[in-house]
């Protein structure tokens, strides 16, 4: 990953844990704040795309795959997170996941209380959507 790539998002991160607020979490539906969406101008045709989701107790997201490559850092509470043809992952506050592009996968919080906050980093095509629900 080029060094602007990198700056950007561990300043988005610091940006996010510095207090970037939003609205509570419903149950099912996530709450998604975008915090940039940027071409890249190292990067010919590629953008950066962070966002904080906050999703609440019983959340779950089924089959689905992201066109770029994707980091997920949590800031709080724990996911699930399943990629086809791997082990389950549970992530915690300070976890990063690195998420390969076109991989079918399954997330849910692993929680029936709280909500988990966290940080999405796409590095994809200008354009290109975050996430892309399996058929």
């Amino acid at each position: 990953m080029k060094r602007t790539s990198l700056a950007l998002f561990v300043a988005v991160v610091a940006l996010s844990i510095a207090g970037a607020q939003g609205a509570v979490a419903h149950e099912t539906e996530p709450v998604i704040i975008s915090l940039t969406k940027t071409p890249l101008a190292d990067v010919a045709g590629k953008e950066a795309n962070v966002v904080r989701l906050e999703v609440g107790p019983g959340w779950t997201i089924g089959d689905h795959s992201h066109p770029g490559n994707i980091f997920v850092y949590v800031l709080e509470g724990s996911l699930k997170v399943e990629v086809d043809g791997e082990p389950a992952q549970i992530l915690k506050p300070g976890d990063l996941l690195h998420e390969i592009p076109n991989q079918n996968m399954r997330g849910s919080n692993v929680s029936s209380t709280h909500g988990p906050k966290f940080l999405v980093c796409q590095i994809g095509n200008v354009g290109d959507p975050l996430t892309v629900m399996a058929e």
